[in-house]
Order: structure tokens, then C-alpha cells, then sequence
């Protein structure tokens, strides 16, 4: 490059040339521009990886009941890139359960059994977490009368074993509660789950009251069983008077108590007619070939003929019926007397 000095500074001849072909004419003096650069931060990548791995939570998964809503558990995921989506992976639901875009589970059971799952939550990205679960659901509280009560619990005044269980429940979660809401209880007796208990008092009759049973989950089932109360069991006293020739028989009638129960009687005891004459003095047992028996609403007593030297006693004798809800268990009557005289040949 050839240069030359000019006013004393050597320049170079190319620039010289330049500066006076882009100004032919006298150049005016050109002011300085200034440009302002402002920095733009820099995106990341849709790939970038996420400061923490994805997972998931949730309380636990509890039981369930046919019928009865389903208290929502609530899964979380955490990490990962949202949007978040939740997904049934393996497995099943209950029946009548779903799973929500939010990561709940919540619903009506409508059939029971116990259900195992694995629900899966997807990011943004190709991150997956999966929790697992089982959830156990039972059948439906259902509560129903007794056979012995399907129509009416018959029982006795005045009777220490009363009904028993009136009903019966099935299905629900334990425990149970048995609360009173509709009419009274028989007077003399409280409410003991699905039975009575105490002595059935006052005056015969029927009344209906209501029972609701509830479980451990809000399930309910209510029933109403109805109560016919009859009057106790009364045998009333009498006399068996005969000759040696004929005996005697005698007709004692039983009053009151449930119709068409099983009844029996039982001789108590046996003490001497305190009237002597001919008849044996003294006799503390019955003769031989007596009967004793419950014929429809009697008892009948017998003393067979030609009993020597006569037979005299008093008796002591009680009927008693098996009480319709208590196979074990009988109501007795009150105690009677007869009289029994059998006079000389």
C-alpha cells in the first residue's frame, strides 16, 4: 500500500481516494448515530429437564358401602411439568366410582366386593408415577323382621323372657346403632340392638313401634315390628270328689296366656285333706294310675276307681306354655289347688 505525507502525517492514497470520490462537493460534517441494544433472556427448551422427579400421593384409600356415598380421597402429584393428567392403569374402580381429572376418587358404590388398582399420573413431558390402591365395599345395610315376629311378636305379660330378637340386619360396616324413632316400647322394656328386654307390663293389646339401625359408614335400615301382648297365664282351683266305685275327674280351666302355644302342667306338691272320714289319712303322694293332662283349655284331673279305703290329698298343681319367641323358656301360671276326695266302697 503506497502512503504519503501530506501537511506532515503520512496517509494512506486508497483512503484519500475514497474520502473524495463519496464527496465531489464541499462535505457537510455528519453527526454521530447511537443505537440502544436491550439483551433478551433466553428461553428454555420444551426438553429442559424439571428440578424435581415426578410422584404422587394420596391419603388412604378406605372402605366402602353398596348405596352409600363414597368420602372423596384426593390424589397429588408433585415434580414433573404440568399439566398433570391421572389415569386407572391397572385393575379396576368399584363399581359406580370415578376418577377425576383433579386426581380424586369419589362416587356411589353400586355392587360390593373388594378392588384392586393402580391409578398412573402423566407431565407434560414423558414422566409417568403411579400409586396403588384397594378399596373394599359392602353389601348395603338391610334390616328385616324375625319369622317368629313376621306378622305379630306375640308374647306374655308379665313374662321375665320376653321376645328376644325381633329383627335381623345384614351387610353395613360395624359397628352398629340402634336408635328408637317412631312410638313407644311395650311398657316395661328397653331396646337391647334388635331385641327387648325386661317384663313386658301393663295392659293387653298390639302396638307398633319403629327401630333404625345405622353402621359405621352413614348406611341405614329401619324396621317396625308390631307387638300383641295377651294376659298371663291364670289356672283356676277345684275339686275332684268320687266314690270307690266311679273315681273322680275334674275340669280346671286355663285362662288367658298365647293361643295355640305348647302348654304342660306339673304337679308341686301333694299334703292330707284335712277332712278324715274314710278317706286314706295322711297321703303326701298320688295314687297309683292318677292323671294329670292339659286337654285343649283345661287341665284334667283323674283319680281311678276303687281306690282302697278311699284317697283323700290336696294338690298343688301350675300350668305353664312355652313362650312363642324362646323355645327354652316357659311363662307359669299361678299356682292352683284341687281337692280331691274319693270316698269308701
Amino acid at each position: 500500500m503506497r502512503r504519503e505525507l501530506v501537511s506532515g502525517r503520512w496517509v494512506s492514497i486508497i483512503g484519500l481516494l475514497l474520502a473524495a470520490s463519496a464527496c465531489t462537493g464541499q462535505c457537510a460534517p455528519t453527526a454521530k448515530t447511537q443505537v440502544n441494544v436491550t439483551p433478551v433472556a433466553a428461553v428454555p427448551s420444551p426438553s429442559a429437564v424439571p428440578n424435581a422427579p415426578l410422584q404422587t400421593s394420596s391419603s388412604p384409600f378406605h372402605g366402602g358401602e353398596v348405596g352409600v356415598a363414597y368420602g372423596a380421597v384426593s390424589l397429588t402429584a408433585s415434580g414433573g411439568a404440568a399439566p398433570y393428567k391421572w389415569s386407572v392403569n391397572t385393575g379396576a374402580l368399584p363399581a359406580g366410582l370415578t376418577l377425576g381429572p383433579n386426581g380424586s376418587v369419589s362416587g356411589t358404590p353400586t355392587s360390593a366386593g373388594n378392588f384392586s388398582f393402580t391409578i398412573q399420573v402423566a407431565d407434560a413431558g414423558d414422566s409417568t408415577a403411579s400409586i396403588s390402591g384397594t378399596i373394599g365395599v359392602a353389601p348395603a345395610l338391610t334390616a328385616g323382621l324375625t319369622p317368629s315376629c313376621a306378622q305379630y311378636c306375640n308374647v306374655e305379660l308379665g313374662c321375665v323372657s320376653v321376645c328376644g330378637a325381633f329383627g335381623q340386619q345384614s351387610g353395613g360396616a360395624r359397628p352398629y346403632t340402634y336408635a328408637l324413632t317412631q312410638g313407644p316400647l311395650p311398657s316395661g322394656t328397653s331396646l337391647n340392638g334388635l331385641a327387648l328386654g325386661g317384663t313386658f307390663k301393663g295392659s293387653s293389646g298390639w302396638l307398633q313401634f319403629t327401630v333404625q339401625v345405622g353402621d359405621a359408614l352413614g348406611g341405614t335400615a329401619s324396621l317396625s315390628p308390631k307387638f300383641w301382648m295377651y294376659d298371663h297365664i291364670a289356672l283356676a282351683s277345684g275339686s275332684c270328689l268320687g266314690n270307690y266305685n266311679t273315681g273322680c275327674a275334674a275340669n280346671l280351666p286355663i285362662s288367658a296366656g298365647v293361643p295355640g302355644t305348647s302348654r304342660s302342667v306339673k304337679l308341686l306338691g301333694v299334703a292330707p285333706n284335712p277332712n278324715q272320714g274314710c278317706w286314706s289319712p295322711g297321703a303326701t303322694a298320688p295314687p297309683p294310675g292318677y292323671g294329670l293332662t292339659v286337654n285343649g283349655s283345661n287341665v284334667v284331673v283323674s283319680i281311678p276307681n276303687r281306690i282302697l279305703n278311699g284317697y283323700g290329698a290336696v294338690w298343688t298343681i301350675q300350668v305353664g306354655e312355652q313362650t312363642p319367641c324362646a323355645s327354652a323358656a316357659n311363662c307359669t301360671s299361678n299356682q292352683a289347688t284341687v281337692v280331691i276326695g274319693v270316698q269308701c266302697g
